[in-house]
């Protein structure tokens, strides 16, 4: 099977973009896909992030940078297809970096994560205005902005939130990942919010998003290893 491509990006940094990626990277390998995550970002994040992973708890998907390679990224992408079930490609934050639309090229999904305050919304209209731009080259380009960070309980989050669900062209994605420690003492650890304690509603919502991601890209759910379904 070649794999399916997923995107992660928005030129704006503080998104939370590696989180967003590594947990969903994380949460499929866990479920037993193979999964490889192509870090763009020449800071290297998600590859320091797995990097802390122990020996006995290994990050559970591949990560690598190409971060060099910029708009060609997606030629040497295609090589590693046939040995994934799923890519998912770290975009930088960078209004200037071709790995975007490189990376649009060959990918099924497209994501933008988009901080529910003014700012972060406003900055998503260049974004939106890319992925239209790669969607008229790759028709079969899939979009989805994905609420993140998201302050749930206050009503500021909620009247942004509306806005983003308002665009038709590009939707908002049902689910979001809120603000947690959890994230953050998974990049320590090197590992997913599945193996920090305490964090159950940071699991569930990994989770949640990861059955609508799978179901996007047309593979099967799958449950996670060692639970029952």
């Amino acid at each position: 099977m070649t794999a399916k491509v997923v995107t992660v990006f928005n030129q704006k940094g503080g998104c939370g973009k590696t989180t967003l990626t590594m947990s969903l990277a994380g949460a499929m390998g866990l479920r037993g896909f193979k999964v490889l995550l192509v870090d763009m970002d020449p800071q290297g994040t998600a590859v320091r992030w797995a990097a802390g992973a122990t020996d006995e708890n290994p990050f559970p998907a591949s990560v690598m940078s190409l971060s060099p390679m910029e708009g060609k990224m997606h030629k040497e992408v295609r090589n590693h297809m046939d040995a994934y079930d799923v890519i998912l490609i770290d975009c930088p934050p960078s209004m200037n970096s071709a790995a975007p639309s490189s990376a649009m090229l060959i990918s099924d999904l497209a994501l933008i994560p988009v901080v529910p305050s003014p700012a972060d919304v406003w900055a998503a209209q260049s974004a939106k205005k890319l992925t239209e731009a790669a969607q008229a080259t790759n028709e079969t380009l899939q979009a989805f902005v994905v609420a993140n960070m998201v302050q749930s309980r206050t009503s500021l989050a909620n009247d942004l939130l509306a806005v983003l669900d308002d665009d038709k062209e590009i939707p908002l994605l049902k689910n979001m990942l809120a603000t947690r420690t959890a994230f953050r003492e998974a990049q320590i650890l090197g590992t997913t919010v599945h193996s920090v304690p305490r964090a159950q509603a940071a699991i569930d919502e990994v989770e949640a998003m990861t059955d609508n991601i799978l179901q996007l890209l047309m593979l099967p759910a799958r449950k996670k290893k060692g639970v029952p379904a």
